[in-house]
């Protein structure tokens, strides 16, 4: 699995090159984001590790960026940064990004967090209910093997957490998941918060349009997607 670091210090971003290196990665090591869709091109990393403050372009502002283009806008993305405020975190993984870190980090944390999102990554190609490739609710058709989801047959770019999310919801349809659930099912057990949950779910809800309405809110246990009446 091959990894794209973008971090302008320079002893941070040999830190995290040899750490990668050590827990068996390939590690492509970048000091800044300013052209990062010709570095993805160029590089074809599995899954992006970029600061937050980055000369010329904020991480913020890359994240975007790779969201926004058709090709690359499912590449897993953590954001490894020191700004530890909620609305930080919480503005990150609106734009896109699959996780958040805050410096100053534990090294093995931070690989244990990586694995995980490869793992989720890796899950994207698993048939999903009752051995198909594909399952659809209602206006919602999700295609498993090749990480594409269509709402009243048009197709919708979603991040590979919010791909997650839509899939268990769909899953266990009519049924509560709480947070819990989600942060264990789509999330791979990682150490976010309520909140985290919530803004990948305000993402969502926001990207299906109308459907996203039929994602209910169970207020004080989690959240449940209704059939159509």
């Amino acid at each position: 699995m091959k990894v794209m670091v973008v971090e302008d210090e320079r002893d941070i971003r040999d830190i995290l090159k040899n750490l990668l290196e050590e827990e068996g990665f390939q590690v492509v090591a970048l000091e800044n984001g300013l052209n990062i869709l010709e570095d993805i091109r160029q590089n074809q990393p599995d899954l992006l590790l970029l600061d937050q403050i980055l000369p010329g372009k904020t991480g913020v502002e890359a994240v975007r960026e790779v969201r926004g283009s058709e090709q690359y806008s499912k590449l897993p993305i953590i954001m490894v940064t020191g700004l530890s405020g909620e609305d930080d975190k919480v503005n990150a993984l609106d734009v896109g990004a699959d996780d958040y870190v805050t410096k100053p980090f534990y090294p093995k944390e931070l690989a244990a967090r990586i694995k995980a999102l490869a793992r989720r990554s890796s899950i994207i190609g698993e048939p999903g209910a009752a051995g198909k490739d594909r399952i659809s609710k209602d206006a919602i058709v999700i295609d498993f093997s090749a990480h594409r989801v269509w709402v009243e047959e048009q197709e919708i770019a979603l991040t590979l957490t919010e791909f997650k999310i839509l899939a268990e919801l769909l899953k266990q349809s009519g049924q509560v998941l709480t947070r819990e659930k989600l942060r264990e099912r789509a999330l791979g057990n990682l150490n976010v918060t309520d909140r985290t949950i919530d803004v990948h779910m305000a993402s969502l809800r926001k990207k299906l349009g109308a459907v996203g309405g039929q994602i209910e809110t169970v207020r004080g246990v989690g959240y449940r997607f209704a059939d159509r009446a």
